[in-house]
């Protein structure tokens, strides 16, 4: 089975949450969670003081990690705002070029899924600020229409990963076509899984082995980047034992959204 990696870059440094609400709600939702039990003292702690380093995300962490198991994952960048996500596109240019510097791809993580002009905004922003017309999406919170994956391939993308059924925390199913547009379900997100490390791992195992049961042929996973701290100490730890774990078994192995989509037309050759 193939599995495909990829990240929401839902945040990259302090400052851009002046002048929102994320931080009062995260300090408020995780004292909640420490008073019910969910989460120990020493992650609620470092939630408390999270928003006061200037990195909001953990990418550079993240790619050497994966650099260790060459996984060829996917990061993907607002190129608007909306639902939290409130960095300029402008300030995501020089860690969009280190990543694929660092040799990960990157792709758009869209916020307008209803309206072909406004995807296409988010399309020719990527193109004017990087120099190259991107191929793969996912849109934020995975919100998607009947008309979404059309209008997507309309705009020139060959890739996204939205299809996910909130309801049921999964969506196992193989990879097809919507115009040129091939659609890769997703199959794990991160915050879909129980909490913490070892019911992660019991539900993550679950999905795996139903998607080898129903022969899916590509499994994808989401894991968000700012995640990958101590804070969430439990989620990093989660992560760490599932590459581990993909990367030592004989049943999986890692591939990119764009290399599968090669795989994909060659098959329909």
């Amino acid at each position: 089975m193939k599995v495909i990696v990829s990240h929401d870059v839902d945040h990259l440094f302090r400052d851009d949450h002046y002048f929102d609400l994320i931080y009062p709600k995260l300090w408020i939702r995780e004292s909640l969670n420490r008073i019910k039990g969910h989460i120990s003292a020493k992650e609620w702690k470092a939630r408390m003081v999270s928003p006061f380093q200037k990195n909001r995300n953990h990418i550079d962490e993240l790619m050497a990690f994966e650099k260790m198991y060459l996984v060829p994952s996917t990061f993907f960048f607002g190129m608007a705002k909306g639902l939290g996500m409130s960095y300029k596109p402008e300030k995501a240019i020089p860690v969009i070029c280190r990543v694929r510097e660092n040799g990960f791809e990157v792709g758009i993580h869209g916020i307008n899924f209803k309206y072909y002009g406004h995807i296409k905004n988010e399309f020719d922003k990527f193109n004017k600020l990087i120099g190259q017309c991107p191929q793969s999406i996912r849109m934020h919170y995975v919100r998607y229409d009947r008309d979404t994956f059309t209008k997507l391939s309309d705009c020139g993308y060959l890739v996204d990963s939205s299809e996910f059924d909130k309801s049921m925390g999964t969506c196992i199913k193989s990879p097809y076509k919507v115009g040129k547009l091939w659609e890769f379900p997703l199959t794990i997100m991160d915050v879909y899984l129980p909490y913490p490390f070892d019911k992660a791992k019991e539900r993550t195992l679950e999905l795996l082995e139903t998607a080898q049961k129903n022969r899916t042929e590509y499994v994808t996973i989401l894991f968000h980047d700012y995640l990958y701290c101590d804070a969430w100490s439990q989620r990093k730890k989660w992560y760490q034992w599932l590459i581990k774990y993909l990367a030592s078994s004989t049943s999986y192995e890692f591939i990119s959204f764009i290399e599968a989509v090669k795989e994909l037309e060659k098959g329909h050759e």
